[in-house]
């Protein structure tokens, strides 16, 4: 799951609106600890990406993502519940009334930062590496990644669930890590 910084709804103030979503690829939606918990799953994820580019019915995501319309609908009402989808407008369609959701974003920001945990048998790869990066490179890797994992969360997949937990921070130098430390505070 990607997370990042935007406003939530209470979902029972959420506006029904046609305009587009404001916020950007680049843009973090901060949830709550109740909202990150709801986006402990692929499934939900894949929810979220499929609604962020045009508003849809619940049966439209099912078709898009290969799913039976009862299970895309479970979820997606508990997407709208926690304030995550937006109810854009309502079509009356043969005496049905029609539902047509957005997400209100794709990148998500949690206080909660929590780790994954992964039992040895089920680690299939874990990466360290160093890189030098000025700011603009800095910049552009960090786009590079997220539009690389929003990719993958975006694609209709098959199989067993898989975590991802990427950390990147800038790591102290050298000279630095040799001085005693209050003369490194000075």
């Amino acid at each position: 799951m990607t997370k990042p910084t935007g406003k939530t709804q209470d979902s029972t103030t959420a506006a029904v609106s046609d305009q587009p979503d404001l916020q950007t690829s680049n843009q973090l939606l901060n949830v709550t600890p109740e909202q990150d918990k709801l986006l402990e799953s692929a499934l939900r994820i894949k929810i979220m990406h499929t609604l962020s580019a045009e508003p849809l019915t619940s049966k439209q995501v099912a078709e898009k993502l290969n799913k039976t319309p009862g299970n895309i609908h479970y979820h997606i009402v508990k997407l709208y519940e926690g304030g995550l989808l937006e109810l854009v407008r309502t079509e009356a369609a043969g005496g049905i009334i029609q539902k047509f959701y957005r997400s209100k974003g794709t990148m998500f920001h949690s206080e909660a930062l929590r780790s994954l945990h992964f039992r040895k048998e089920d680690q299939t790869r874990h990466f360290t590496t160093r890189l030098t990066l000025s700011p603009q490179e800095l910049a552009e890797f960090h786009q590079e990644l997220l539009e690389l994992i929003t990719a993958w969360e975006s694609k209709v997949t098959e199989g067993d669930e898989y975590g991802v937990e990427v950390m990147l921070g800038r790591l102290q130098s050298a000279d630095a890590a040799a001085q005693p430390e209050e003369e490194v505070q000075q």
